[in-house]
Parts: C-alpha cells; structure tokens; sequence
C-alpha cells in the first residue's frame, strides 16, 4: 500500500502516504508561507529535509507538552510571518504531531497543517484522527481539539534509527489493535515475532499499514469519540496514569494497562482465564514488563479522566482477544479491582 484517503464531518479528505517524498513537502512550502515544527534531534538527523526552512524547535517531552509551549509556538508563528493562508508542517513523534495539530487549529482560529511522523507510536496511532492536544498538570491530553491534517507522511524508513524503547512503545499500540479486533496484525505478532523485533522493512511497513487502516475505519464511523472510537481507549485508562506517574514511555505504559483491564475483565467473569493467559504470553513473549501496581496518585488521576462522568468512566474490557466491549464503570470498582 502506497497510498490512502479518509475523511471526516470536519476534513473532507486527509490522504496518507507511506513513503516520505520531500518533493511533496517542499512543493508546499514552495507555494505558500510555510512553517515546520520538529524537535533538535531530527534537525540533526535529517538536515537535509529542514534545510532552508522557516523552522521551530520545540523539546519534544511530556513535561514539555502543555500550554507554555503552545504560547511560545504563537510567538514564534508571528515571528515567521504566518498568517491564516500559511500552512504548518509537523515532523516528529506523537508529542509534535499532538502540537502541531493544537497550534494549527487555535492559530488565527485555523491553519492548514500537514503531519509527517517518524516514530511507530505516531505513525500508527498518535497522527491518525484528528487528536491534538497538550498535558494540563497531571492531566494528559487534557486540553486540545479535534481537527485532521491534509497529509499525513508515514514512512517506515525512520524507524530504523529509532531508539529500542520508543520502537517498542510503538509495538505496543500496534498489539492493542490485535486485541480489539485485527486479526492480520495478531497472526503477524504470532508468526513473524524475529522479524518486528529486528525491525524487518516488509514487516513493519505490513504492521503500519494494517494499524492505520484499523484505525482511520474506526475514526471515520465515529469522529468524535462518541462511541466505537473508545474501543481505541483499551489499557489507556489505567495507562495514561501510570505513563504520567512513572514517567515510561507511552506504548510500554499501554502494555500495563491492557493487561490491568485484561485482569479486571477476568474478575468480572468477562473474559475466559486461559484468554487472558494468552494475552499476557503475547505480551511478554516480545519482553515487555506487564507489572503494575497502583497506588493513590494513580487512583486521582482516573478521577481527573477525560472519559470520566460523574464517578463512573468508560472503561474497555475483552469479552475475548479481539471481542472488546465498553463498559461504564464506578471509579472505585476499578480501583477495587486492581488489587
């Protein structure tokens, strides 16, 4: 696959591609007012692709990731000159295809903007459907928009050169469309575990394309996060708390709550026990550290959720691998059942 479109109530269409073409880019930023927003270490990488361009650096960290940085964007924007006719160009990780999309809705009340992202988490999860948005406090993604790119750029080649632990935290969003219902993606972690883990070409680019697909299916039926779209939600509930409290990165943060909700759906009498032993095999079969213990930080952070009303939250549990379901649960049932 070289090549695919999506649209949604607020984008009439956003094409994706799946091999970075800098002719592309560069014939934006050639017929309009351009900005690009990218962290140091892929200016440094990857000079070429930024050379001569109206730039903006940010530290692309979850600490980093909250209102100061967007004013310091705004300011920077005006600096170059951008107006409402511009066009802004993320290129990085989740955090920068996050900003970016935020900046670009709330600048002048509406820029266009297109996302070339270059880890596997932002490729196959964080640059498809529309979901900007920065920390507030403890908070994550607690403030931002939804509005989607005209292109995205998801080229696999940038994975090579990505460190071993955000490559995984990719991974681990890859498996959680496994276990919410593709099944290509579950026979090719089955069969074909060496090659992810050596970062096979043919493999990753199956992987990616398969994620997205998933994904912009789900995205198109429900935009807004609505309904179907919150099956996308399974481990991060219980994830987001442990990712923002123990400061890992995301995907590794999903593993442990996909297992926690794993764990509460079995105590449930929703999932079968032997199912959930298989899912914590696949999970540590790929060496992930499935653990986790919860304590009251963690339990505040699910009463600050974003999916949260009133004491109950919209919690994703597995009636069996690839079968989720959505349940609203009382917070302190879930808390109960972490125990």
């Amino acid at each position: 696959m070289q090549h695919l479109e999506y649209s949604t109530e607020k984008k009439s269409q956003t094409s994706i591609h799946f091999s970075f073409d800098d002719s592309h880019v560069s014939e934006i930023i050639a017929t309009k007012n351009t900005a690009i927003i990218s962290s140091r270490n892929l200016v440094d990488a990857y000079p070429s692709i930024f050379k001569s361009k109206k730039l903006i650096i940010i530290d692309d960290t979850e600490t980093h990731k909250n209102l100061a940085t967007i004013e310091k964007i705004i300011a920077e924007l005006l600096d170059l000159g951008i107006d409402r006719n511009s066009y802004i160009i993320g290129i990085g990780g989740g955090i920068v295809c996050d900003i970016t999309g935020f900046v670009s809705h709330i600048y002048m009340r509406g820029v266009r903007f297109g996302l070339v992202p270059t880890t596997l988490l932002a490729m196959t999860d964080a640059a498809i459907g529309g979901k900007n948005g920065v920390n507030f406090n403890e908070n994550k993604n607690f403030i931002g928009s939804f509005d989607n790119p005209d292109f995205i750029i998801a080229d696999s080649k940038f994975l090579h050169t990505l460190p071993e632990n955000q490559y995984m935290s990719g991974l681990g969003e890859i498996i959680k469309y496994a276990l919410i219902g593709n099944t290509n993606i579950l026979n090719t972690l089955k069969t074909n575990q060496k090659n992810i883990l050596d970062r096979n070409s043919e493999t990753i680019k199956k992987l990616v394309s398969e994620s997205v697909l998933t994904k912009v299916k789900i995205v198109e039926e429900d935009p807004n996060d609505k309904t179907i779209r919150h099956i996308l939600n399974f481990g991060h509930t219980i994830g987001h708390s442990i990712e923002l409290l123990e400061n890992i990165p995301h995907g590794l943060a999903v593993v442990k709550g996909m297992n926690a909700a794993t764990d509460i759906s079995v105590k449930l009498g929703i999932l079968a026990t032997d199912k959930a032993q298989q899912i914590k095999q696949l999970l540590t079969s790929f060496g992930y550290d499935i653990s986790y213990c919860l304590g009251d930080k963690h339990n505040r952070l699910l009463c600050n959720d974003k999916k949260k009303e009133d004491f109950n939250i919209r919690f994703v549990l597995l009636e069996d691998i690839g079968k989720p379901i959505i349940r609203k649960m009382p917070i302190q049932q879930i808390v109960e059942l972490t125990k």
